[in-house]
């Protein structure tokens, strides 16, 4: 009985509930028999036991022992149902890698992680093909964000993946209600990504080269001069080199300028 389980608010939980959502999240999933699943923090299991009946492969990876030692153990003699004790927040790419084999991340991911999440899982070796994920209303919408109003997410995640915002998701859909809306979205791999999966460290690094700029709203050489510690020559020359005007703003750039610049900062 989990009666008396409550969310703990170091795991960022808000369970899941509304089975009316865990199906649009399924259907949207495109799940087929034998897929391989990961699923970050089950919780009580909701939308695990959804998955389940789809026949797919799940793997759940959950920090609160007390929810592996109660609801969760219903999953026990479930043959295509693993749980697994790991923080997510630091998650060992290990378990990841060990899967040796093509999976979709289907999750409501913690508010107070899921964007590292996200990042890690996508960075790692062996990415999600597809992830169906919810989030905190404005970190989704800053993720799939359009060009003319992209952010420091989106910059990132358009890089190397389409991007969707599938629903929104009422506080009432929780126990206990969160106190912000909730959006799941859909993140589907590009085949030829902008930027090379090849070199790995060049392409983490990518992650951290908007926000250094996006400090600074100002005419992009000035925010380029300012975040990246370099001389206003050097960065006017920098946006020569990326065949950018000077005067645009951080804010402004396309997901291919952001890439070109950063290519082109690796050559100086």
């Amino acid at each position: 009985m989990d009666i008396n389980l409550v969310a703990k608010k170091q795991f960022g939980q808000h369970f899941l509930h509304d089975n009316s959502i865990i199906n649009k999240i399924i259907a949207h999933s495109d799940i087929k028999e034998n897929d391989n699943i990961l699923e970050i923090g089950p919780g009580k299991g909701s939308l695990t036991s959804l998955l389940a009946k789809s026949k797919a492969n799940i793997i759940g990876l959950e920090i609160d022992r007390d929810l592996i030692n109660g609801p969760l153990k219903k999953f026990e003699h479930c043959t295509n149902v693993t749980i697994l004790e790991s923080d997510a927040n630091n998650l060992n790419t290990n378990i990841i890698d060990l899967l040796g084999m093509p999976y979709k991340l289907i999750s409501n991911l913690p508010y107070n992680a899921g964007t590292h999440i996200l990042t890690s899982l996508l960075t790692s070796l062996n990415p999600p093909q597809i992830s169906v994920v919810m989030l905190q209303r404005e970190v989704a919408n800053n993720i799939c964000g359009k060009d003319s109003k992209l952010g420091i997410l989106g910059a990132f995640f358009k890089s190397f993946a389409n991007t969707k915002v599938l629903f929104s998701v009422r506080p009432s859909s929780f126990r206990p209600r969160p106190k912000v809306m909730s959006s799941v979205i859909k993140i589907d791999l590009l085949d030829n990504p902008l930027i090379n999966r090849n070199q790995l460290e060049s392409y983490k690094n990518f992650l951290f080269f908007p926000p250094l700029v996006f400090i600074w709203i100002r005419p992009i050489y000035i925010s380029l001069s300012h975040g990246l510690q370099i001389s206003l020559p050097v960065a006017k020359q920098l946006i020569s080199n990326a065949e950018l005007d000077a005067t645009i703003r951080p804010e402004k750039l396309t997901v291919e300028n952001w890439v070109k610049l950063f290519e082109k900062f690796l050559e100086i």
